[in-house]
């Protein structure tokens, strides 16, 4: 990897050295801290962690509207950036004045070349290059404890380096990459340096019907962690027959980056109500890992009448999970918020926790019309309060991966998720992904990120593998790597219009005469009834209500209630994405 184009515009390099995808997390040093941690909420209280040091701030910065006139050295310590501007870290640089915003439905950009993916207009793809610097607590670098540098989101593929060392490369605008620089830092002043392309291949999977910009546009920070570590963790809970008493089940992958065997340390989780009462007995294994190993020891806890959670009443708990060493002393914390809820399909019905689960739900972009992309936490509070004051109970995250602070609020407020992987290809998508085997790596690896990241949240009840992206094997596989990692979800596609793999029947602005022959039962032209009459029936998107439009509306609500088998929908959608912009007046 040399910072060239190679990976770019390779449509089989999703990322070099970058971390495993993980659940959201921030180690702690005490319970009581990650306690207050998962009060605050997970990103919010970040700050809370002595092992957590943001790089979001002023960083300086250069543009150039093609990668030949980039600053090629701009990575080496020695360059000199002190004539360059500076920038807001997070913020796409569209907003503050480098290039423009370009906005599209299905049509692709013209720096994308449709007769030749995955190749880029090398005359037209704008690279920002991006410097900071650093210091870290000096007790970061005792006892092979690792730093992590990790980024919520950038557009739409980057490098990285650190201290002139070149760390790694990523892209998939939408969720988060991670790597590993303990080699590269050093006590003192530490350099990032960070080289962003507008277009990448990865452009290819990301043609929604949005704005398209460029950048830093989510949180980048640090965090260190000790030499054993809880690399991530997977929650479930089931409930006995009658839904009163209830058995939570609990993954922990716990890696030893030491060149040492690690014995006899003590992994404990704890369970907290909402009152941070310990509900259950802290449950305990020791655990010995070899050098550069990972282990995954589960636990099976059941639990006496615990409170639901669901979009009426969203009760959350805590679970705190907790490494020390022979001696006792705590290695690490992690916790993070859950909810008892059980998902499951009875006669065509989707149930949660027993109960039909019906979605009066919105599709949502992520926007923000003064930041676009950045979308601020006040940002999402305001989007919420709207939410919950049009009885609206599910939101579609339209078409891809949204912050993780939308998932903690949803969960917070009692809002459904249908979780969407960012993979769509409107303009391409007959003929890609498709089967086309170049693509399948990336497809299945930005599925596997969402579904890691976001596994955790009770809020999602559905996982979909994209918007208007065609079909072919490359969505089978996305189906059963997803399948592989959680299988208490069900998985959504409405592009799988033959039900091959799909765990729902989704449609999208279907008359309503066409929603009543699916919840009938009905051979629609080539979709035969045995493929999906025992799958719920879903609109996924319906009521196209941008700008002064929809109508028609009480049918579809008639149809819903009539029919238990359908889920419910999403209307096209929650906020108009308009960009403010000032006149000459």
């Amino acid at each position: 990897m040399t910072g060239t184009k190679t990976e770019w515009e390779d449509a089989r390099v999703f990322g070099v050295n970058k971390e495993q995808p993980h659940c959201t997390l921030m180690p702690f040093d005490s319970i009581d801290a990650a306690l207050r941690k998962t009060e605050h909420g997970e990103h919010e209280a970040n700050y809370l962690s002595p092992y957590y040091k943001t790089l979001n701030g002023t960083w300086k910065f250069n543009w150039v509207k093609k990668p030949a006139e980039r600053p090629v050295d701009f990575f080496k310590p020695g360059f000199d950036v002190s004539k360059w501007k500076e920038i807001p870290v997070p913020l796409n640089w569209e907003m503050a004045g480098y290039g423009i915003p370009i906005y599209t439905n299905a049509t692709y950009p013209y720096s994308l070349k449709l007769d030749n993916p995955p190749s880029i207009d090398p005359e037209d793809n704008p690279v920002g290059s991006y410097r900071t610097t650093f210091i870290i607590p000096d007790f970061w670098l005792d006892d092979g404890r690792q730093v992590f540098l990790h980024f919520d989101g950038v557009q739409s593929a980057f490098y990285a380096w650190i201290n002139g060392n070149l760390v790694g490369f990523s892209k998939d605008s939408m969720t988060p990459a991670d790597f590993n620089i303990t080699p590269y830092i050093k006590a003192g002043t530490n350099m990032i340096a960070v080289e962003v392309y507008r277009w990448s291949d990865g452009s290819y999977l990301e043609d929604q019907d949005f704005w398209r910009t460029s950048g830093i546009y989510r949180e980048v920070y640090l965090f260190c962690t000790p030499a054993v570590h809880v690399r991530d963790f997977f929650i479930r809970t089931t409930f006995d027959k009658k839904y009163e008493d209830a058995t939570i089940k609990l993954d922990v992958n716990v890696m030893n980056y030491s060149e040492a065997a690690r014995k006899k340390i003590a992994l404990q989780v704890l369970i907290f109500d909402a009152d941070l009462k310990q509900v259950n007995k802290t449950l305990a294994i020791d655990l010995d890992i070899a050098a550069r190993e990972e282990v995954i020891p589960d636990f099976t806890e059941p639990v006496k009448k615990p409170r639901h959670w669901n979009a009426e009443a969203p009760y959350l708990y805590h679970v705190v999970i907790v490494l020390r060493n022979e001696d006792g002393e705590i290695l690490e914390v992690v916790g993070t918020k859950f909810g008892f809820r059980q998902l499951e399909v009875k006669d065509g019905i989707y149930l949660i926790n027993g109960k039909r689960l019906y979605m009066k739900g919105v599709d949502r972009h992520e926007f923000d019309p003064d930041k676009c992309r950045g979308v601020s936490f006040s940002w999402m509070r305001k989007d919420m309060e709207i939410i919950k004051q049009l009885n609206i109970n599910t939101v579609r995250t339209c078409h891809y991966p949204n912050h993780p602070c939308w998932y903690e609020l949803c969960d917070e407020h009692g809002i459904y998720i249908i979780d969407e992987a960012n993979v769509e290809s409107h303009g391409l998508r007959h003929s890609l992904p498709a089967s086309d085997p170049q693509w399948t790596d990336q497809c299945v690896l930005r599925m596997e990120a969402m579904v890691h990241r976001d596994k955790n949240h009770p809020c999602v009840v559905l996982w979909s593998l994209g918007n208007e992206a065609g079909f072919g094997s490359n969505f089978v596989e996305m189906y059963k790597a997803t399948k592989a990692i959680d299988t208490t979800r069900l998985v959504h596609y409405e592009g799988d219009y033959e039900m091959e793999v799909a765990d729902v029947q989704s449609t999208m602005y279907s008359p309503w005469e066409k929603l009543e022959q699916l919840a009938r039962h009905e051979d629609i032209g080539t979709l035969k009834a045995e493929r999906y009459k025992d799958k719920p029936i879903m609109m996924c998107e319906y009521s196209h209500s941008m700008g002064n439009a929809q109508g028609s509306f009480l049918r579809f609500i008639e149809i819903f209630h009539k029919y238990p088998q359908i889920i419910g929908g999403c209307i096209w959608d929650f906020v108009d994405q308009g960009l403010r912009k000032k006149d000459e007046n």
